[in-house]
């Protein structure tokens, strides 16, 4: 409204300007009035031509007559109404931009609620595994390289079965999901794994974790050091020859450890990396025991438990046990390195574990290349691929390729006792944290229930537990159908849809497994 009588405003003053000579030529023009004798101007005379004026009582005498020329100024009164609220908003739109940008405004920080309602303890469920405790046969073989303390007493407790939690939160929230499922072991990331670098810890964060982990007569939720494995980033590549990535990825590598460290975390697993086709793989080998070796250095307490890939023929560093042996041959402190075996990977390198003599024939292998006093975790995964696939395509327990044969032989082999067990199988993604983890609580549930079934049984019981497991997944994380590839997927691509009508974005029923599967 005011730019509007603005603009009403410059165009009267234009117009004045306009219209005054013309006012003027027109006064000039007009007949003059006086008191004495009148004389009319023709329209070519001048007032300097004019005679001068006679006074009737001075005939004949002239009489010097001085001549004043008037300037008659016409005012043309312009009235611009003007809203009284516009000119407020433009004045304080004046004053804003004058005075710079505004101040933020500070920012005040909410209160969160600790523990969270959704993962409160007061919902655990007991811990799976205990009515009653399965009883272990004795052990024929060396034994492994759990870290329990000597008074801990194996035969008291269930084998140390989680999965790996999200850390949504915080790193202490990883331990309420744990609790949350009912397991009694677990793994987590201590910070984004695709990542290299993330904030630091508040005190306030580690001393939720660390107060959770306490035994439950101190307050805690009873996870101790030995029970929780945490995985390492993604991005972290040791075997790599060039300098400067291999110092990136060395940062990183003792950043993860560090806040093992400082969250009182005694085991941390990482995946050792490829020589990306720019050295041999002994060269590899020696890069990662120099990291290992620089690391005990620099950070105390915490192990490097080194985990086995599945890529065999590759350029990936430790698909075989052979890898393995050769980068803690260089280790100087061995009692600070471990292994942790991915059944996946195994399987996808051409380890076969489905019977109980063939699982049996794998790890004697591995305690004959490597040694069971490194063997510090597994993860327990089937597998979409078939053995030696080289494939790493994560499957629930049972489901897959292995079967469930191969974990009834893990449940029941006292070799894995007083390590973490954790599952890194499909899940769904459930904004509530009971829904995410349901289907760990039941793959927990049921291994739990196969390790008690003895062997004149299980033949005969193992199709109606699969039949049941396969129901239950399908209901809380059904399967992705994958839609066909290459010309098939062309013909069926369904037709876009006409210009200017909006429509939800169809979801993908592609899976990528790769980015879910550790």
């Amino acid at each position: 409204m005011l730019l509007r009588h603005c603009s009403l405003l410059r165009y009267t003053c234009r117009t004045l300007r306009t219209v005054t000579p013309s006012l003027r030529l027109l006064r000039v023009m007009a007949p003059r009035r006086s008191t004495g004798s009148k004389r009319e101007l023709s329209p070519s005379t001048s007032l300097s031509d004019a005679p001068p004026l006679e006074s009737p009582t001075t005939e004949n005498k002239k009489v010097k007559v001085v001549t004043t020329k008037t300037k008659r100024v016409t005012k043309v009164k312009v009235e611009v109404k003007v809203d009284p609220a516009a000119a407020t908003t433009a004045a304080a739109s004046a004053a804003e931009e004058s005075a710079g940008p505004p101040a933020k405004k500070p920012r005040i920080a909410k209160a969160k609620i600790w523990p969270p309602a959704d993962l409160d303890p007061s919902l655990h469920p007991p811990r799976q595994g205990h009515n009653p405790i399965f009883q272990l046969p004795t052990s024929t073989s060396a034994p492994n390289g759990g870290i329990a303390s000597s008074s801990t007493s194996l035969s008291v407790r269930p084998m140390l079965l989680g999965a790996h939690m999200s850390a949504a939160g915080g790193p202490a929230t990883a331990l309420l999901r744990a609790g949350l499922a009912g397991a009694n072991g677990l793994a987590l990331f201590t910070k984004s794994q695709r990542q290299w670098k993330s904030n630091p810890y508040e005190a306030e964060t580690i001393e939720r974790f660390r107060d959770l982990m306490k035994s439950k007569e101190d307050g805690g939720l009873g996870y101790s050091s030995d029970s929780i494995l945490v995985h390492g980033s993604y991005l972290i590549n040791l075997g790599n020859p060039d300098p400067v990535k291999w110092a990136t990825s060395y940062e990183c590598f003792k950043d993860d450890i560090y806040r093992c460290y400082q969250l009182g975390v005694k085991l941390y697993n990482w995946h050792p990396g490829s020589t990306v086709g720019a050295c041999t793989k002994e060269e590899s080998f020696a890069l990662i025991a120099k990291a290992i070796n620089q690391v005990h250095i620099d950070v105390p307490e915490v192990i490097c438990v080194i985990e086995n890939m599945a890529n065999a023929g590759s350029n990936i560093v430790g698909t075989a046990f052979s890898d393995i042996k050769s980068i803690i041959s260089q280790v100087e402190d061995k009692s600070r390195v471990r292994v942790c075996i991915d059944t996946c990977h195994l399987f996808a390198a051409g380890y076969d574990i489905r019977t109980p003599e063939q699982y049996r024939e794998t790890m004697r292998k591995f305690d004959e290349e490597v040694g069971n006093g490194f063997l510090g975790g597994m993860h327990l995964n089937d597998s979409k691929a078939d053995l030696g696939a080289n494939k790493d395509l994560h499957e629930n327990i049972g489901l897959g390729k292995i079967g469930l044969t191969a974990f009834r032989s893990i449940m029941r082999d006292p070799l894995m006792s007083g390590i973490p067990l954790v599952l890194e199988t499909p899940a769904p993604d459930a904004p509530i944290p009971s829904d995410q983890i349901a289907i760990w609580q039941k793959e927990i549930a049921m291994l739990y229930e196969i390790q008690a079934i003895d062997d004149v049984e299980w033949e005969t019981k193992k199709v109606e537990i699969e039949a049941r497991w396969r129901a239950e997944r399908d209901r809380i994380n059904p399967p992705k159908e994958k839609g066909p590839k290459g010309k098939a997927a062309a013909k069926t691509k369904p037709k876009p849809k006409a210009k200017g009508k909006k429509g939800k974005k169809e979801e993908s029923s592609e899976e990528d497994d790769d980015d879910d599967d550790e």
